[in-house]
């Protein structure tokens, strides 16, 4: 459904004097796609509110169209809305941009509006748009302090290094390809090199520092630092290894190429690892706000314990007054073995 302009007097919609009260209550959205979206309640009443949705390209890319959803609570329906057209569908209600409104460059954005019955907090929303995606970054990232460190990839896995930009284009053993390289010396960028584990067996990735003076005569004396890092690739083989609710407090043993997965119920929102490089995450689906079952997936990269944590998390805690739901902590220990 849709309204060409704003809602002039809210006491002729209802039928009657209303008392309207002002609030600044804004939800953020789960941004998918380079698209940002933030729910305002402008003002609410005995029976209903008054939304406004400012909408974002967060790409750096232009985008040609939009669309944001969220979960209708219990006794909410869509009355009007104004800038965008607003479908529903059992539990779910559906924005999508008006023809002069979906065009937004990098960094634009646009609003729409709408009209609420129900009372409650702002929407929890999920927005998306037709940008391009950013590229995915790699598995395991490494830099200078990474210098004659170990560590360990499974087939298939990529490896970033950045580093100075005094340093060559590293050079690797064949258990990697090279898919990327940029800057370095004498380019007077940053070096960032991305790289492919293609087959089992051990890899040095290599490089070292230049600097135009050493290239004269006679050559400066700054001494050249050479970097290393010690590769050792997998094959895509080990146990997987599943914790849930009743694995809270415990510790999970692995060696390195298992796999370890995290099942939570939907309250939960996405964990956090206390230490990077012994778990390297897979992918992360679901958790609060999504409405849907947690599942995260790690890999047992190299030797070491992390501690894996999340906690649970409802829309009424970020509601002006807060409900009395306080979080509900979730903790592993997560020890990893060569």
């Amino acid at each position: 459904m849709s309204l060409p302009r704003k809602i002039g007097s809210l006491g002729a919609v209802l039928g009657g004097t209303v008392a309207l009260a002002a609030v600044v209550i804004t939800t953020p959205a789960l941004a998918t796609s380079g698209c940002t979206a933030n729910a305002h309640i402008d003002s609410q009443w005995a029976t209903g509110q008054i939304v406004s949705v400012t909408v974002a390209n967060a790409a750096a890319a232009p985008t040609t169209k939009w669309t944001v959803t969220w979960t209708l609570g219990t006794g909410r329906q869509v009355v009007s809305a104004w800038n965008a057209t607003v479908s529903t569908s059992g539990g779910t209600a559906t924005a999508v941009n008006a023809p002069y409104n979906g065009a937004l460059a990098p960094g634009a954005s646009t609003t729409f509006g709408m009209q609420l019955a129900g009372t409650g907090p702002a929407p929890m929303l999920t927005c998306d748009n037709d940008a391009p995606p950013p590229p995915p970054g790699p598995d395991v990232a490494v830099g200078a302090t990474d210098d004659q460190r170990t560590i360990t990839l499974m087939a298939g896995q990529t490896l970033g290094v950045s580093l100075g930009a005094e340093y060559l284009t590293p050079t690797a053993g064949a258990a990697l390809t090279r898919l990327s390289a940029s800057g370095g010396y004498p380019t007077g960028q940053p070096l960032t090199a991305l790289y492919r584990a293609v087959s089992p067996g051990q890899a040095d990735v290599t490089t070292h520092s230049d600097y135009a003076c050493l290239h004269t005569t006679p050559p400066c004396a700054i001494p050249i630092r050479l970097w290393t890092l010690h590769v050792t690739v997998l094959a895509p083989t080990g146990q997987t290894v599943t914790v849930s609710t009743a694995g809270n407090e415990s510790t999970v043993r692995l060696h390195v190429g298992d796999t370890l997965v995290v099942s939570l119920p939907l309250d939960y929102v996405p964990p956090a690892l206390s230490t990077s490089g012994v778990l390297v995450p897979r992918d992360t689906t679901g958790g609060y706000p999504t409405g849907q079952p947690l599942v995260a997936r790690y890999l047992a990269s190299a030797a070491g314990t992390v501690q894996v944590s999340t906690h649970t998390d409802t829309a009424c805690n970020h509601a002006p007054t807060p409900c009395p739901s306080p979080p509900v902590p979730w903790t592993i220990t997560a020890t990893v073995t060569a």
